[in-house]
């Protein structure tokens, strides 16, 4: 499983990037959106799973 799909910091999920919330610490900024790439999402050292329902 690819970790930009269950991270907790995920928002959206787009075709080259992942819109986070502002609480990511791998964000950056791009048009005023915060966003990281799928490639960082995967090898990111911050990864938190979301909360299972």
């Amino acid at each position: 499983m690819k970790k930009y799909k269950t991270c907790i910091h995920a928002a959206n999920i787009g075709n080259f990037a992942v819109h986070v919330y502002p609480d990511c610490p791998q964000k950056t900024k791009v048009k005023g959106k915060d966003v990281s790439s799928k490639s960082r999402c995967n090898t990111c050292p911050y990864w938190t799973p979301k909360a299972s329902r």
